[in-house]
């Protein structure tokens, strides 16, 4: 038989395009994901011990929502042109931006540890898997609920000396509803807004998010934050790697993934920001923490490596190489 004929050359490319970015690649953007994710975790810690938490939320959404408003005039970006596209930009801006962060940083100010934090947005994962499953009927295979399970035991094993001694109940439900934000964001970003652009919805989700918190905020201890180098390091920090690098990686995430495999990457940040506690937050790092990091690796393994996504791909690239040259 000759060589592939031209057809089959094309749709090969085709899909090939289809299917986004190498592996290697996506691995590197989920890593750079996980480290910017869980960095915040740090910095909310050392800025909020200085400066109100809804102050330092809003400014850091002001900073990066121009940013990147600056960067999708610059580059051209789509901006919405409905009423439907900038109701559901807004409803998600409410949702992962307002809620998320307000609740988190609302728990970082009561003195919730950055460890029990991140263990509880990385309960994030089972709240997605669930709303995913009725709602967008996106099921996960057995592989993948197994990863799930593990996930979990992961988790509850990385940060399980978050829970020992005093914790501010206070805490743990601020930090609840906004694990609850995070998670509503994520369906509702995967259900309305896989279609948005990154730079520009991205930049109307961030100052959505601080018209909302901004009434919140001059209730309780105004806008004014105090220069200190921690404070001013911690927010450009926030702003730029937090904000800009891993919420618009998660977007990312949302638009080539389904929820379940996209949030799953959670399950790896409580593990990773107790060891990050260790040098910059003088907390002590446990056995289980280490164990727990690795159990939800493995985890996230087979999320990842089981998706019915993945498994599609396999096929169509399985019928291209069997198909008659």
């Amino acid at each position: 038989m000759g060589r592939a004929s031209g057809p089959i050359l094309t749709c090969s490319t085709a899909i090939s395009a289809l299917a986004g970015p190498s592996r290697k690649l996506v691995l590197l953007l989920q890593a750079t994901f996980v480290v910017l994710y869980s960095s915040g975790f740090i910095a909310g810690t050392i800025v909020t011990r200085e400066a109100h938490p809804l102050a330092v939320i809003f400014w850091r959404f002001i900073i990066a929502g121009s940013l990147l408003a600056f960067l999708a005039l610059g580059t051209r970006a789509r901006w919405p042109r409905t009423t439907r596209e900038f109701r559901d930009i807004a409803v998600t801006g409410i949702l992962l931006q307002t809620t998320h962060y307000a609740g988190t940083y609302l728990g970082f100010g009561v003195g919730i540890s950055a460890s029990l934090s991140s263990m509880i947005l990385g309960m994030m994962p089972l709240l997605v898997a669930l709303g995913a499953w009725r709602l967008l009927r996106e099921p996960l295979t057995k592989m993948q609920t197994l990863g799930t399970f593990l996930g979990f035991i992961g988790l509850m094993l990385a940060t399980v000396v978050g829970v020992e001694g005093g914790v501010s109940l206070r805490g743990v439900f601020y930090t609840a509803i906004g694990c609850i934000g995070l998670a509503a964001g994520t369906l509702y970003q995967r259900r309305y807004g896989v279609e948005m652009d990154l730079r520009s919805g991205g930049s109307i989700q961030l100052f959505v998010g601080a018209v909302g918190i901004l009434p919140i905020a001059l209730l309780n201890g105004g806008l004014g934050i105090p220069f200190t180098t921690p404070v001013v390091v911690g927010m450009l920090w926030l702003a730029t790697a937090n904000s800009l690098g891993a919420i618009t990686l998660l977007l990312y995430f949302l638009k080539h993934k389904n929820a379940g495999e996209a949030s799953s990457l959670f399950y790896l940040m409580p593990g990773l920001t107790a060891i990050a506690a260790v040098p910059l937050l003088g907390q002590s790092l446990h056995w289980y923490s280490v164990a727990g990091l690795l159990l939800t690796a493995i985890g996230l393994l087979l999320v990842s490596r089981f998706s019915a996504s993945r498994r599609t791909s396999r096929r169509i690239d399985e019928a291209l190489a069997e198909s008659p040259t």
